[in-house]
């Protein structure tokens, strides 16, 4: 997804590629608008779809 563009990564140091709900820092209650916003664009978190790779978001669906 990268390599076409579509995709983004924030914050790999707080949300690694192995992080989890329990210690990634964009799953933190506070980080709810954040994903709001990326969402209601038609963007998908790996991170809240599938508990992994929280720093990435795509413009493609699953």
């Amino acid at each position: 997804m990268h390599s076409w563009g579509i995709a983004i990564d924030f914050d790999p140091a707080r949300n690694g590629l192995r992080s989890n709900r329990t210690n990634a820092r964009l799953a933190q209650p506070d980080c709810e608008p954040f994903w709001q916003i990326w969402e209601s664009e038609g963007w998908v978190s790996l991170g809240r779809t599938r508990d992994f790779d929280w720093m990435h978001v795509q413009a493609a669906r699953l």
